[in-house]
């Protein structure tokens, strides 16, 4: 069995993906989607307009950040309108997020009717207007042929892609995160060397991947990936080099039982940031992406002792 060494940083950039391509979530989204605007297009509007949208943003949990996206109102920006709201009323409670704002219109359907005259009358609310900056409240006003532009198939369809963003990038992780455990069920299959994830003692740290077991921790696997950028890379760049530093601190001292530290690492917000991702790729023994992954079976051969080998024997490793 052959195991490549550790690409240097070019090598390794030059098999990285930007914007990975998984088809069954794309076409999962697609439906999604597709669910959001047929229920969108369904609605039938009433003739009063603030009955119209209390009813509207009562049918579906999606529907209320179709009208944020309407109105180029963050999320964010109208959870701090209500909780305006809250404090003119005498309610200081922390702030509600989305779903317990939405459970509120669902079960009170006079705070329906104030959400919709929110939408409706913008800066002219009387309650927030000596309360909430205008330039917030006039974002908050819908225009008055919205019943008509939620009807717009491409125009409904490109908003609630927009307002999927998060879900999606949430459901690539989980996919990812398949594809590895799948991968990694195949040598489990193949050989009986099983793997786990959580808390090394010998890190301190929880491990996304763990073979054969949390107490004999032979290959740790961390995984990232992301197509956005953020400061909390090089927080994760540099707990991982900690990490990194520890394993190898152990391999000196156990010279007999050495450990092998795996980064998984892909996605267009890492190869935005160069530094973070050069420490995350110095930081282990080997650094694969989701084009390399078939080395893991290798790795875990070389790594992880003949007595956890099962099912068949453990494979001579020869690294090149």
């Amino acid at each position: 069995m052959i195991l490549d060494k550790k690409p240097l940083f070019e090598e390794f950039i030059q098999t990285c993906t930007p914007l990975l391509k998984i088809p069954a979530l794309e076409q999962q989204m697609r439906e999604r989607v597709r669910s959001i605007v047929r229920e969108l297009l369904n609605f039938q509007p009433s003739e009063s307009p603030a009955e119209n949208l209390k009813e509207f943003i009562k049918r579906d949990e999606n529907f209320l950040g179709v009208l944020l996206a309407l109105t180029n109102l963050s999320q964010e920006k109208f959870l701090r309108v209500i909780t305006a709201k809250r404090f003119a009323e005498g309610d200081f409670g922390i702030e509600w997020n989305a779903k317990r704002i939405y459970q509120k219109i669902c079960s009170n359907d006079e705070f329906a009717k104030e959400v919709a005259k929110l939408f409706l009358e913008g800066r002219n609310n009387q309650l927030l207007a000596e309360r909430v900056a205008d330039f917030y409240l006039e974002q908050l006003f819908l225009p008055a042929n919205w019943p008509e532009v939620v009807r717009d198939e491409n125009l409904v369809g490109n908003i609630v892609r927009k307002k999927l963003t998060g879900e999606y990038t949430d459901q690539k992780g989980e996919h990812i995160e398949r594809i590895i455990r799948e991968k990694l069920d195949q040598i489990t299959a193949s050989y009986g060397v099983s793997h786990t994830r959580g808390q090394v003692n010998l890190i301190g740290k929880e491990v996304d991947h763990v073979l054969p077991s949390l107490r004999e921790p032979y290959v740790m696997i961390m995984v990232s990936y992301s197509e956005t950028t953020s400061s909390g890379q090089t927080q994760r760049a540099n707990e991982q080099q900690a990490i990194y530093e520890k394993i190898v601190g152990h391999n000196v001292r156990y010279p007999q039982e050495k450990f092998g530290f795996v980064n998984i690492i892909d996605g267009a917000g890492w190869l935005a940031r160069r530094s973070d991702l050069r420490k995350l790729h110095s930081g282990c023994d080997y650094c694969l992406n989701m084009r390399t992954l078939d080395r893991l079976e290798p790795i875990v051969c070389k790594f992880v002792p003949e007595k956890f080998f099962t099912s068949k024997p453990r494979p001579i490793v020869e690294e090149r």
